[in-house]
């Protein structure tokens, strides 16, 4: 594992730890670096956040775009509704930032557009596959908010209702 690749991995599990982002110094401690040494690879600590965020939507990246061309995207948004410790880790760096006035980095921003295009190809209607984006991230909430996730039979039955309902008339 290269050193950016531990530092992020160790300020995930430290942040999944503690409920809270550690400092640079915790990070820089955790991966026996000084701060200026996880200073040299993210030059602020908005740049490690946004990083630590971008792991998560690289993950559901490679997914949705593995599903355009081999099943549903649809189907498979709705699956990651099912935090694991890279969600958990970014939800924690997104309520921070949400205190702070921060926003999305614009790649995850990006990403989600993209994620959504493909939901429209697949469904046939862009409001459709806006609902079924909208759904997957509510789900996502529910299950970072109450611990539980969504079982598979729930996320199928949805995924199904939104691939089955009648596209609307021009």
């Amino acid at each position: 594992m290269d050193q950016r690749s531990r530092i992020l991995e160790t300020a995930q599990q430290l942040t999944l730890g503690s409920g809270r982002l550690p400092s640079l110094l915790e990070i820089a401690r955790g991966t026996g670096l000084t701060k200026q040494g996880v200073l040299h690879y993210f030059p602020s600590r908005a740049a490690l956040d946004a990083a630590v965020l971008l792991r998560a939507v690289d993950k559901v990246d490679a997914a949705m775009t593995a599903a355009e061309h081999d099943g549903s995207p649809t189907a498979t948004y709705l699956r990651l509704s099912v935090p694991d410790d890279e969600d958990r880790a970014a939800a924690i760096v997104l309520a921070a930032a949400a205190r702070t006035g921060g926003t999305l980095p614009d790649a995850a921003l990006a990403a989600a557009g993209r994620w959504e295009s493909m939901m429209t190809r697949e469904l046939g209607d862009p409001v459709r596959a806006e609902v079924a984006r909208l759904t997957g991230d509510g789900l996502l909430a529910e299950a970072l908010v109450t611990g539980t996730a969504p079982t598979a039979d729930r996320v199928e039955r949805i995924s199904r209702h939104l691939r089955d309902v009648p596209a609307p008339r021009p």
